[in-house]
């Protein structure tokens, strides 16, 4: 189900990654003693998703950024490779990567890229990807490609951005259940369309680049159109002990209460 929203080539989301690389890595705070799933929302210490991965177990991440979640898995002997768009992501990655004396075998391609080659000559225990395939405009031809990637009894999970989180939050007064009388002043989200949720367009000093919501029910029939079995599908709340935060993260005011701003998906190939 490829997108018909606005087209952003994965030269100009390339340009926008290397130009922000720097301010990204200023701003943001992730931890390498857990595995992320998404900004502000639990870890892998909380949420226990990962599959059992033993020294020498295999894992593929795809948009890795920083490489944070690759360095986590390799202190723990796993043999990791990862790739990103942006070669100034990448250099971050390589040199978290020697300051924690781990290998990752890090090399820039775009999840395009990815989605279009043959499968990889070896296969992996795990192929993971988390807050990356918002940026593609065909996430199922992505989740395909890491299923094929993966070996047989292997694990695909992913975690992006929840279509509620593009909604809008407003301010207002709400009717009571009766709909007689306006009720009590509050907030909420405004989400026009839930089947085709806005896009995060983002237009900056940095450049452009465009991050897409999906349904939660799009990524269920992707998963299943890619001969995996779904096995965990989590919503989770917001944390004050997130692996990845920021300032502007952790100050959500309470919104992230409320909604969730990530859907996981767990999926295990047949």
């Amino acid at each position: 189900m490829p997108s018909t929203r606005r087209s952003v080539s994965p030269a100009r989301q390339r340009e926008y990654w290397d130009a922000l690389a720097p301010e990204y890595a200023r701003i943001t705070r992730i931890r390498t003693d857990d595995f992320h799933y998404g900004p502000q929302i639990p870890g892998e210490r909380e949420l226990r998703l990962l599959p059992p991965l033993d020294p020498g177990s295999s894992a593929l991440e795809l948009g890795c950024g920083g490489g944070q979640n690759s360095v986590y898995l390799a202190t723990r002997g796993v043999r990791c490779e990862a790739l990103d768009i942006s070669e100034r992501q990448l250099a971050n990655a390589r040199a978290l990567a020697a300051h924690a004396n781990v290998r990752v075998e890090f090399r820039r391609a775009s999840l395009e890229d990815f989605a279009s080659a043959p499968p990889p000559p070896r296969r992996f225990d795990l192929v993971h990807s988390s807050h990356a395939l918002e940026f593609v405009e065909d996430p199922g031809a992505v989740v395909r490609a890491m299923a094929a990637a993966a070996k047989r009894g292997g694990t695909v999970l992913v975690s992006t951005v929840h279509p509620l989180f593009n909604g809008d939050w407003i301010e207002g007064e709400w009717e009571d259940e009766s709909g007689r009388g306006a009720g009590a002043a509050g907030s909420g989200i405004f989400l026009r369309d839930y089947f085709s949720p806005p896009d995060d367009v983002r237009d900056d000093a940095f450049g452009h680049a465009v991050s897409r919501a999906w349904p939660v029910s799009a990524w269920f029939g992707w998963f299943r159109a890619a001969g995996l079995e779904v096995t965990a599908l989590l919503e989770p709340p917001a944390t004050t002990d997130a692996p990845y935060t920021s300032d502007d993260w952790a100050d959500h005011g309470g919104e992230l209460d409320r909604i969730p701003s990530t859907v996981i998906l767990l999926g295990r190939k047949q």
